[in-house]
């Protein structure tokens, strides 16, 4: 387990394990918790079938983690490589666990990591996820480029 440090290097209760098959199910489950809203808002009916596919494909695509704090899974992060730097392709907090500060820290580590291996973090942030993206850019990411739906960003 990789265990979470503020920036004034005080541990913050968060710690991060390696995800693998038994979580599959309950990543879908966050994924529903965390962003059927806003898939439905952007991309119409939420397709169950479909969005178990797309959760089954992050996992065998990127390294997965699940964020614990305090022994309770809470969230999960999916990392990968781009061009170079480290790539976000998502970052989930179950939304009773929001707020707390969970997903800046998680946020912070993954740019840490990146730091340490001498290159930048990218992430893409849907254009409707208006909270995402404050997020973001509160934490130091510049728009970088665009697509139809998302904005791009990087953490140098």
């Amino acid at each position: 387990m990789h265990s979470l440090v503020a920036r004034d290097n005080s541990l913050v209760g968060i710690e991060l394990r390696s995800a693998d098959a038994r979580d599959q199910n309950w990543l879908f489950n966050l994924h529903e918790l965390a962003h059927r809203e806003l898939a439905e808002a952007a991309y119409g009916p939420w397709i169950e079938a479909e969005q178990l596919i797309f959760i089954r494909e992050l996992v065998e695509e990127f390294e997965t983690f699940v964020v614990v704090v305090e022994n309770r899974d809470v969230g999960a992060v999916y990392l990968g490589e781009r061009d170079g730097d480290t790539w976000l392709e998502l970052i989930e907090v179950d939304p009773a666990c929001q707020g707390a500060g969970i997903g800046a820290s998680v946020l912070h580590w993954v740019v840490g990591v990146s730091a340490g291996r001498g290159c930048g973090t990218l992430l893409q942030v849907h254009r409707l996820n208006e909270g995402a993206l404050r997020l973001y850019e509160r934490e130091g990411f510049m728009r970088v480029g665009q697509t139809a739906t998302h904005h791009i960003l990087r953490h140098a």
